[in-house]
């Protein structure tokens, strides 16, 4: 009885052994594969230290799908290289005879041209310069994705900076009988950024309200103590929460025929510019109301440097 007793014993020790060796090792695994899906790209495998052939089938399959995953994966990345590459080539290639056009038609003498001609001049202006807006997006597009976009960072007053671009675009927004409204207090608020890319981001949010604004356009800044963000409101009954979903993703539109002067880069342009100068860009849709929100993660000082 004695002897059986200390088998029972033995054996229960034993499975307990190997149940808690196997609980640990699938933790390790779990962690293991969790690492592996945020760095695809490292070259590694899951170990089990655990003897169990049928675990240790389990995890030759998995591995073996990881580096197929991995593989197809370093294929997708490149390819997206290379087309982001070519874009910037085609572009800068496209610049120069497209700016030279620009220059031509300038100088041309339009002293005796007839209306309708003059009219037809002005539609190829208008075209060209929609072109090289075109073409200067897709060239900054493909530099911000391959982090080569250039950032010249500066004290910037984003309250004074916000006044004076809603400003500049008075006349459109009176155009659109839009009701605009500045909740923007006089307290200076200085940031570190790039004067160009913030005016590229607010530009792009305002062509955005221009297009899709109703009856009003609203903007307000919050400041917290580690972070400012700016808030752009427009009502709109024609947007969706999945059109809000891919906002800022590259070429997307609401309606291409509504929106035949929109290359659907703005939006995308304005985030990753955003997301180089380390803040974020993100939208909301609540009650037929959108906001557009600009955060900088920035150190805020409420007097000038």
């Amino acid at each position: 009885m004695i002897y059986l007793l200390i088998f029972v014993c033995c054996v229960t020790v034993i499975y307990i052994t190997k149940y808690y060796l196997l609980t640990s090792n699938l933790k390790k695994i779990q962690q293991e594969l969790s690492e592996i899906k945020q760095s695809p790209v490292q070259n590694r495998i899951l170990l089990f230290s655990c003897p169990n052939k049928n675990l240790e089938k389990l995890l030759t399959t998995i591995n073996e799908y990881i580096m197929v995953c991995r593989q197809q994966y370093t294929t997708s990345m490149n390819r997206e290289q290379d087309l982001r590459n070519q874009i910037e080539h085609i572009s800068h290639d496209l610049r120069t005879p497209l700016t030279a056009i620009l220059g031509y038609i300038k100088l041309l003498d339009t002293t005796n041209l007839t209306e309708e001609n003059l009219e037809s001049l002005k539609i190829i202006e208008k075209k060209s310069q929609y072109l090289q807006r075109l073409i200067t997006n897709f060239y900054d597009l493909s530099r911000l994705e391959l982090n080569d976009y250039q950032l010249f960072m500066e004290n910037i007053d984003l309250t004074r900076f916000a006044r004076e671009t809603m400003l500049s675009h008075f006349q459109e927004f009176e155009k659109l009988n839009l009701q605009v409204n500045l909740n923007l207090d006089n307290t200076p608020v200085f940031i570190s950024a790039d004067y160009g890319a913030l005016e590229r981001i607010f530009s792009n949010i305002i062509q955005n309200a221009l297009r899709y604004s109703e009856s009003y356009f609203h903007v307000s800044l919050n400041q917290r103590y580690d972070s400012v963000s700016f808030i752009f409101e427009n009502d709109t009954s024609t947007l969706s929460e999945e059109d809000v979903f891919y906002m800022f993703e590259r070429f997307y539109v609401k309606d291409a025929s509504r929106t035949s002067q929109s290359t659907g880069l703005g939006l995308t342009i304005a985030r990753l510019l955003m997301e180089a100068m380390g803040g974020t860009a993100t939208a909301l849709l609540k009650n037929n109301k959108l906001q557009l929100i600009l955060t900088f993660y920035f150190e805020c000082k409420n007097e000038v440097p």
